[in-house]
C-alpha cells in the first residue's frame, strides 16, 4: 500500500513531489502501518486514556520495510500512536523509495542526493491514482487497501490534487467502512497532518 501511496503522491513521468515533504513522509509512515494492520500485525489500543499501537504477532515479516518497522514498535510498545507516525515519517520517504527501487519500480537514484526518482514505467505508476478514480466515477465498492489509500489522501489533503471529482459522499462512505482500527489510522494521520502544518506556519 505505501508503494501505490507513493506513486500517487510523486508525478508519474516525473516524480515530482505533488506534496510538502514532511506531509508526503506523513502519509508514507501511515501506509507502512496500514501495511502491518492489513496483516493483522498490529491494531490500535488504549492505554491511560492515549490511542497507542498493539502488537497481535511479533513474528517478522519477510518484507524489510514493515520488518523494522515492528520491530521498533515491538521494542517500545509504550509509545503514542502519534509518536510512532512521527518517528517513521522521518526516513519513510526514503525507506519506501528504496524498497521500490529493489523491486524495480523505481530507478535508481543519479549520483546528486536531490534527483527525483523517476517510475519504471509511468502506467505502472499511474494505475493507483486511475484505479481509485475510476471507482467514485464509477460509484463502485474499493477493497480495505484502496479504501486506506483514499483515507490517507484525504488526511494528508492529495486527494484535493489528485481526485478527478469531489466527491465527499462517497469519501466518507468508503472510510466510514473500513473496520475501526484503521480508521483510527487515517484519523491520526490527519491529525500529525494538521500539527505538521501548523508548526511549518
Amino acid at each position: 500500500m505505501a508503494d501505490d501511496l507513493f506513486f500517487v503522491m510523486h508525478d508519474n513521468a516525473t516524480g515530482r513531489m505533488r506534496l510538502h515533504a514532511r506531509l508526503t513522509g506523513l502519509g508514507l509512515a501511515a501506509a507502512v502501518l496500514g501495511e502491518l494492520m492489513l496483516a493483522g500485525r498490529v491494531t490500535v489500543g488504549s492505554a491511560a486514556g492515549q490511542v497507542r499501537l498493539v502488537v497481535l504477532d511479533a513474528a517478522p515479516p519477510q518484507d524489510a520495510l514493515t520488518r523494522t518497522a515492528l520491530g521498533h514498535i515491538v521494542a517500545e510498545p509504550s509509545h503514542r500512536f502519534r509518536t510512532w507516525l512521527q518517528f517513521l515519517a522521518r526516513t519513510a520517504l526514503a525507506d519506501v523509495a528504496a524498497r521500490m527501487t529493489a523491486d524495480g519500480l523505481l530507478r535508481p537514484p543519479g549520483r546528486r542526493p536531490s534527483r527525483r526518482q523517476v517510475p519504471v514505467d509511468v502506467n505502472v505508476a499511474g494505475w493507483p491514482v486511475g484505479r481509485v478514480n475510476l471507482a467514485i466515477q464509477r460509484r463502485e465498492p474499493l477493497n480495505a487497501q484502496d479504501r486506506v489509500l483514499l483515507g490517507l489522501l484525504v488526511a494528508t489533503g492529495g486527494n484535493q490534487l489528485v481526485l478527478w471529482e469531489r466527491n465527499p459522499a462517497y469519501l466518507s462512505a468508503a472510510i466510514a467502512a473500513l473496520p475501526a482500527p484503521l480508521q483510527e489510522l487515517i484519523a491520526q494521520t490527519e491529525a500529525a497532518v494538521g500539527d505538521a502544518v501548523i508548526t511549518r506556519r
